[in-house]
């Protein structure tokens, strides 16, 4: 057999073998680190192929399985829980902020053994992080305003404004959730990945806006109804350090119409 037929057919060999054993893909600096690693991938099946890495201490969770379309993604982590479904194609993404530097999260899939990774946060001390996390079935925004920013311009950073490519401000929104299912998490988080791009002596602004109330309340969403103070905890990350609020909006009155200067409530620190 001549050389390049041989690299040919271990090429193939090799390929053929990841698929078996359901892919399990690192980041290069999650690798070199050893920061995710998860067991029972022997579970997954050879049909199904699952990428798990960690950024800026946020985990995100890339699968896809044929023929899994409208199928049910729990990822339990501490006390929250993640909900997600296959969409059409046979994939789907389900994307938290971490809030320790060592984690362990549990993956459970339809008709499969639950898989438990483990993720470490190297640079846990370094970034500056912001978790807007809420259980009701509502639609909230986290809206920051960094220092120097002002509403709808440069340093406004929220859900429909989340500076992915970093030209509108120093931080960015990287993970936005929608209503969470019932008995699920909702997420927002806005990172600054190198906290020492914050100026000295600075202060950041939050606001929040209760999306699903509107600019009139409407019933269920009013008065003594129960979502109409949802609650929510606000979190941030800085130098290492976590410290988390219980909070909850306050009630309006049904029908009162909401000034856009009232849309967003103000997260006092």
């Amino acid at each position: 057999m001549s050389r390049d037929c041989l690299r040919s057919a271990l090429k193939a060999h090799v390929s053929s073998w990841i698929v078996a054993a359901g892919l399990m893909v690192f980041s290069g600096a999650a690798m070199a680190q050893n920061a995710v690693s998860c067991d029972n991938q022997s579970a997954l099946g050879a049909d199904t192929q699952m990428r798990v890495t960690q950024q800026k201490g946020r985990a995100l969770i890339e699968i896809s399985r044929p023929n899994s379309a409208g199928r049910k993604i729990d990822v339990e982590y501490g006390d929250e829980l993640y909900t997600q479904k296959f969409g059409a194609d046979g994939r789907v993404r389900a994307g938290f902020a971490l809030t320790a530097q060592d984690n362990t999260f549990v993956i459970n899939m339809s008709e499969m053994q639950p898989v438990t990774c483990k993720v470490t946060v190297p640079d846990f001390s370094k970034f500056y992080r912001v978790i807007l996390r809420w259980r009701d079935p509502v639609q909230l925004d986290l809206n920051v305003i960094e220092p120097g920013g002002r509403l709808s311009e440069t340093g406004h950073i929220n859900a429909s404004r989340p500076n992915n490519a970093l030209n509108q401000g120093m931080g960015q929104m990287d993970v936005v959730s929608g209503v969470p299912a019932e008995g699920a998490t909702a997420e927002m988080s806005y990172v600054v990945a190198d906290a020492t791009a914050i100026p000295a002596d600075s202060a950041f602004g939050f606001k929040l806006d209760f999306v699903t109330r509107g600019a009139q309340a409407e019933a269920p969403y009013c008065d003594d109804a129960p979502l109409a103070t949802p609650q929510f905890e606000f979190i941030t990350i800085q130098a290492g350090v976590v410290n988390a609020r219980k909070m909850s909006l306050n009630r309006v009155r049904c029908h009162d119409k909401i000034p856009d200067a009232r849309r967003l409530v103000p997260i006092r620190q």
